[in-house]
């Protein structure tokens, strides 16, 4: 199989490609439409639970950023040909808050992979996603600040891009949190996560253990607990999700705990975590 050796972020981009940053106005009308939105598909009124709140952050704190993953990846000679992102043009179908969230966290994983991929274009498409999103989140000013002020000048070097990230990634859950939007910011670090395992999955799925290939092979091992982890986030919040959706995670998660190390993984075990993943992706989006 063809081996391709993932390449360090070395990318000069332009803001304007992606059309101008918006008006005030624009983000404040943004900002009280998803509002009003949130309000009706939450009018139970349901306030966030300390112990979910708790259990948020405690799952954040001890899980990697798709950014650090991809950063672990970089050092790695491996296989892309498995690897299916989500296409953007799938970002107008996304038609709830919900949908949205999880679409969010998705995109902006995706734009993370296409830089470290050296996909100029492609990073700009999946940056113009993430943007527009952030906005019908009523989010926009948040994007704008972390990522939007900063893209340009980062884009360049690899750490700097990954800080960047970083920062957007916690700057937007602590948004979502401060504004009483705990479901949502759970769905979007949700979306994230699914597409990240997604991504070290289509990667190996077709490759033996071997000691280049095996800190992917970690990784996969590892979600073992921090599958475990977002379970028993969602269980707290269980009731404002889709039955579908916490069924899918917790099918996955007993997959994941079946492995044993990280040798018992094959490669017919990595394309049923692989069918798990597009099965649970396919319910967050639809």
């Amino acid at each position: 199989m063809k081996m391709k050796y993932i390449p360090l972020l070395a990318i000069a981009l332009t803001l304007g490609a992606c059309g101008g940053s918006e008006s005030t106005e624009s983000h404040t009308e943004e900002a009280v439409e998803a509002a009003e939105e949130v309000a009706v598909e939450e009018e139970s009124g349901s306030e966030i639970n300390d112990m979910a709140d708790f259990k948020f952050h405690t799952m954040i704190a001890n899980l990697p950023s798709p950014l650090e993953t991809f950063n672990l990846m970089s050092g790695v000679n491996v296989a892309m040909e498995g690897v299916n992102l989500t296409p953007t043009e799938d970002s107008k179908n996304l038609s709830t808050m919900s949908a949205k969230a999880y679409g969010y966290g998705m995109y902006i994983t995706d734009m993370g992979f296409m830089a470290y991929e050296h996909q100029n274009q492609q990073t700009l498409e999946y940056y113009a996603t993430c943007r527009a999103l952030a906005g019908e989140l009523g989010a926009g000013e948040v994007f704008e600040r972390t990522i939007s002020s900063n893209f340009e000048e980062n884009t360049s070097n690899e750490e700097k891009f990954v800080k960047m990230m970083d920062e957007a990634f916690n700057a937007m859950d602590q948004y979502m949190v401060d504004n009483e939007r705990f479901v949502n910011a759970t769905e979007i670090f949700v979306g994230s996560w699914v597409e990240t395992q997604l991504i070290a999955t289509g990667i190996v799925k077709d490759e033996a253990l071997s000691e280049v290939n095996r800190p992917i092979f970690q990784g996969i091992y590892e979600q073992k607990v921090h599958a475990s982890n977002l379970m028993n986030v969602l269980s707290e919040i269980e009731t404002e999700l889709d039955d579908e959706v916490v069924d899918h995670v917790e099918e996955i998660m007993m997959f994941y705990a079946g492995f044993a190390s990280v040798e018992s993984i094959t490669s017919e075990d990595l394309t049923e975590l692989e069918n798990k993943l597009m099965a649970l992706k396919a319910a967050l989006t639809s």
